[in-house]
């Protein structure tokens, strides 16, 4: 799926074929006689305003009505003397106020969820101490480069950063500590991570492991090496795409048995468009062939998937979208039972979940707080507090909810179960029928372990990969529980200990959120594991035991979210989703950033979109757009400030350079600290671009693209930026992506472009 160019046209229309049709999207805008947008009428024909002051500053976005004959709701602003955003106010009239000294740097925050929150800066703008609503005060250094050393919180153990300290180390991060432990990295002489050593220490236990990684002659992942000694290598064809997987299980002793090679994933074959779309699993053989195909229409969306082995009676789940590209259906042939259907408001909110076990329907007032959820033939109501977007009680299913709150609007008890919250904000333990447990985090925000008397052992600990995936759970012994293995961000085979002592191998089917949905055994094509018929928020249970042949337990949900047996939640790495709810326990913490509701999920939508880390990017598409939920699902680059826009040479969402550097700031970009990612079709293209301008007027660094950049609806993004097949946009291949032309991502300095 591709974002396109943004365009100065009172009408832009986009081309936009279906697997059997051309499908024509359009978006209508309308500008004031100054070049503000006004006016932006989506594919469904619903119009969200905007309004401007006499200084080209926004005042207000009218959105469209959610229903019929509803209010439309408004989002307001307000501007101090300095021109700095003062305050915002939501559609139920709740107003975020920020305090910005004359330097432009903020020095206060008053959020009706979190309360108030003061900083100070030292010369540079980097913050030197944040105090919380709770009167907790975080301290942070910075060295002569402005580099974070070190976080002091108002108790515990700090967390410190060293940099530069070893072999091809120069401007990287060598060494962590923090209250979970050490962390440490080593580097390649081209700048790759080589290896990555964790210690962990939570309650009796103490965890040492290692991840390696090794390169190629062109600088390609040739081989990882997870934490058990399990090894995966990588094989490419001549485009560079992987087309074979294959394992060297651990030896048991935390090596590598590099005597027995099991081929995971053989003959990997990629769509035109460059997403994975079929391969051979490694039990396959000639006999009996067992092959992996998904497919894909002319926008690049995923249409169909398997949810088991094609060669035998799974079903195949197809998908419907409408205009907006929302899934409307999925359905599987013959497989009736397996059928879903989904509503919508205005908004993109999913309003409706029908399928052949259940019906529910769902609620929300302005701001996008649930108000209600049926299911069947009851109905249950959720209360939000009248001066905040917190959840006060439900009263169902059950058990209903009677919700608190510590000053800085983290959930500490719903009546069933309590919370406690460390210094940073963070989920410390969670107790239920009097068994608590204990949470540890390193200094990245990764949850690295837990431990208490409910979990086995008395300890599990986790170890995460690049970008932030989960690769594996183990035992308070450091023996693997479950690892998993990842194609393009999906998941696709878990390893676990096998009773012979040996390694077992297991077949993950995920949808097209990269959601595990089914599992089977590669030894006997069993099928263990299956979460195909959940409810779109995730509250239903997986099946852990469909053959009746022993339970096969499997953590990992949506996208970034690992379930916890002890509190039903599930960990979203900065954050905690709780899906009875449909909504998150703490506030964003990067606050409006991520969204007009503090505490919502994927806006509503979670059929077509996940938030992987718990935060939300900068996306200046509406949820309408085709390309909204692909945006949503986009990876997040850890440190950077990501900008996902339609966008052109000299724009971005209708922003000239000084207009989105302005912009930016406010949302909370910190130019000295911070690369600015504009995922933006054209920003870069060459010296005197947005990009390029953007970059000189802020002295901050801007990463952005020479030609158009394409995104898949599931969240894969192509490593560079191309040109479409044809320019006439009346032409179906102005979709399609000329991969024989690649662009770059330029960066740009103060001093203008880097040459790459």
């Amino acid at each position: 799926m591709k974002r396109h160019p943004g365009l100065t046209l009172a009408a832009l229309v986009l081309a936009w074929g279906g697997a059997s049709a051309q499908q024509n999207t359009t978006f209508s805008y309308q500008y004031d006689n100054n070049g503000n947008l006004t006016k932006v009428t989506d594919p469904l024909s619903q119009v969200t305003d905007r309004s401007y002051d006499v200084l080209n500053r926004q005042l207000q976005q009218l959105q469209p009505p959610p229903v019929t004959g509803a209010a439309r709701p408004a989002i307001n602003y307000t501007y101090d003397a300095l021109d700095q955003l003062s305050t915002v106010r939501d559609p139920r009239n709740l107003t975020t106020t920020y305090t910005v000294d004359g330097l432009g740097w903020q020095t206060a925050l008053a959020s009706p969820d979190t309360n108030s929150t003061t900083y100070t800066h030292d010369n540079a703008g980097n913050v030197l101490t944040a105090t919380d609503a709770r009167g907790k005060t975080t301290t942070y250094t910075y060295d002569v480069l402005s580099r974070i050393t070190g976080i002091a919180y108002a108790s515990g153990t700090p967390t410190q950063f060293e940099y530069d300290v070893g072999a091809n180390a120069i401007g990287r991060l060598t060494r962590m500590s923090d209250s979970s432990g050490q962390s440490s990295y080593g580097y390649s002489q081209t700048g790759r991570l080589l290896v990555f050593t964790q210690r962990t220490m939570a309650g009796a236990a103490t965890f040492e492991r290692s991840v390696g990684y090794a390169y190629d002659g062109n600088d390609r992942l040739q081989s990882l090496t997870y934490p058990s000694g399990n090894r995966l290598s990588y094989e490419y064809d001549a485009a560079g795409r992987v087309v074979r997987v294959t394992l060297n299980p651990g030896n048991g002793s935390g090596g590598t048995d590099t005597g027995t090679v099991t081929v995971l994933l053989d003959k990997i074959g990629y769509a035109p468009f460059g997403a994975a779309r079929s391969w051979e699993w490694g039990n396959s053989s000639e006999q009996a062939p067992h092959l992996y195909s998904r497919s894909f229409d002319l926008d690049g969306r995923l249409a169909a998937y398997p949810l088991g082995s094609i060669n035998g009676t799974a079903p195949v789940r197809s998908l419907t979208y409408d205009a907006a590209s929302r899934i409307t259906a999925m359905t599987h042939g013959a497989n009736t039972a397996y059928d879903q259907s989904f509503g919508y408001d205005a908004l993109g909110r999913l309003t409706s979940f029908v399928s052949a076990n259940s019906s529910q329907s769902y609620a929300y007032d302005a701001t996008g707080n649930r108000t209600q959820l049926g299911v069947g033939a009851a109905t249950y109501t959720f209360t939000t507090a009248a001066t905040s977007n917190r959840l006060s009680s439900t009263t169902g299913p059950a058990p209903a909810r009677s919700n608190s709150y510590d000053a800085s609007g983290n959930l500490t008890g719903d009546g069933t179960q309590t919370y406690v919250y460390n210094d940073a904000g963070r989920m410390a333990s969670a107790t239920r029928a009097g068994v608590t447990t204990n949470y540890l985090y390193n200094g990245r925000g990764e949850r690295v372990a837990k431990s208490g008397t409910g979990v086995a052992g008395g300890a599990n600990f986790y170890v995460y990969g690049q970008p932030g995936l989960l690769l594996g759970e183990y035992d308070a012994g450091g023996a693997a529980i479950e690892e998993t293995v990842y194609l393009e961000g999906m998941p696709v085979a878990v390893l676990k200990p096998a009773s012979n002592g040996g390694m077992a191998v297991y077949y993950v089917f995920a949808d097209h959120l990269n959601t595990p949905r089914v599992i089977e055994a590669a030894d006997s094509g069993a099928v263990v594991w299956r979460w195909d018929q959940a409810d779109p928020f995730g509250a239903g249970a997986p099946d852990e035991n469909p053959g009746q042949q022993g339970v096969f337990s499997y953590n990992l949900r949506f996208p970034g979210q690992i379930y916890d047996r002890e509190s039903n939640n599930l960990y979203n790495y900065f954050r905690d989703y709780d899906p009875q709810t449909g909504r998150y326990i703490e506030s964003d913490p990067i606050g409006l950033g991520g969204g007009i509701n503090t505490y919502g999920y994927v806006e509503g939508n979670p059929v077509s979109a996940s938030d992987p880390l718990g935060l939300v990017k900068i996306i200046l598409l509406p949820p309408t757009d085709p390309n909204y939920a692909a945006a949503v699902n986009a990876p997040d680059i850890a440190g950077a400030f990501t900008v996902i826009s339609h966008g052109s040479p000299q724009s971005v969402n209708h922003m000239n350079a000084s207009q989105l550097e302005k912009f930016l700031r406010k949302r909370g970009w910190n130019p000295k600290k911070q690369p600015l990612i504009l995922d933006a079709c054209r920003t870069g293209q060459g010296p005197g671009s947005i990009g390029d301008q953007v970059a000189r007027n802020s002295g901050g660094v801007v990463i952005a693209p020479s030609d158009r950049t394409w995104t898949t609806n599931w969240g894969t993004n192509f490593d560079k930026p191309y040109p479409p097949m044809s320019d006439n946009h009346d032409s179906v291949w102005n979709n399609v992506p000329n991969l024989s032309k690649p662009g770059t991502w330029n960066t740009f300095t103060s001093s203008g472009q880097i040459t790459n």
